[in-house]
């Protein structure tokens, strides 16, 4: 799976586990509403660290936490 839409089913992960919407997570994180829908998608090829850092920090974790995840493992991740 491409980098881009791993990071993006990461979060849906995690908000689905926390019953939380991307609404609040919108809020929390001051990323736009079309911003974070494109980002969700998976739509965005090379998604920012900043953007990556805002989402996780809105979702109280540490980084090593969001990373820490099969999905990361390097045989499942292409680099688009």
């Amino acid at each position: 799976m491409f980098l881009s839409k791993t990071v993006a089913q990461r979060v849906r992960e995690i908000l689905a586990e926390r019953n939380m919407t991307q609404a609040q997570l919108e809020r929390l994180s001051t990323i736009h509403h079309g911003t974070m829908n494109d980002f969700l998608k998976g739509e965005y090829k090379t998604p920012s660290m900043k953007t990556v850092y805002l989402i996780i920090k809105a979702l109280d974790m540490k980084m090593h936490e969001f990373f820490n995840s099969p999905l990361f493992d390097n045989e499942n991740i292409e680099v688009d």
